[in-house]
């Protein structure tokens, strides 16, 4: 009994696959410059969100470049002053407190656990400068991490 049979070819997967091995050079490329632009973000976040008394805690934070390590790509953040932490970490304060500032005595310097410096600060994407101010920072550009890295990838596969 005769057989009727079709070949289905498929010419040029070596040029394919090399192709590919050059997208992930290109999508290591990409990532990091998205990562970047995203820890640029943040980092003007943080400081926006940072509590400010003498504004050397706005200052000192910084996030290291972006790098690659095994299956992530990972960038380190924050302050490296002592009392940081302390300010991130504070409880929510109540009513009124004073401050010696510069020898002088400051009556109700302090609202709600807020010093007047801190108060005086504009709003950063409809939040206020305080206490969680590095995670808030994240919290915030959630959106516009998932929009970078999405235009990191269609830039990959659009062959930029």
């Amino acid at each position: 009994m005769a057989k009727d049979e079709v070949q289905i070819v498929w010419e040029g997967f070596k040029e394919f696959s090399d192709e590919l091995g050059k997208m992930g050079k290109q999508m290591e490329k990409n990532l990091l410059e998205a990562m970047k632009k995203y820890i640029m973000l943040a980092e003007e976040g943080a400081k926006a969100l940072a509590p400010r008394d003498s504004g050397d805690l706005e200052e000192s934070i910084q996030f290291k470049p972006p790098t690659i390590q095994g299956d992530k790509v990972v960038s380190e953040g924050g302050s490296n002053l002592a009392y940081a932490l302390r300010q991130h970490e504070k409880p929510h304060g109540s009513g009124f407190g004073d401050k010696y500032d510069n020898g002088l005595l400051v009556v109700k310097y302090y609202t709600d656990g807020k010093g007047l410096r801190t108060l005086q600060k504009p709003s950063w994407r409809g939040e206020q400068p305080g206490r969680k101010y590095l995670e808030r920072a994240i919290v915030i550009t959630e959106d516009d991490f998932e929009k970078i890295m999405a235009e990191a990838l269609e830039k990959t596969l659009g062959g930029e």
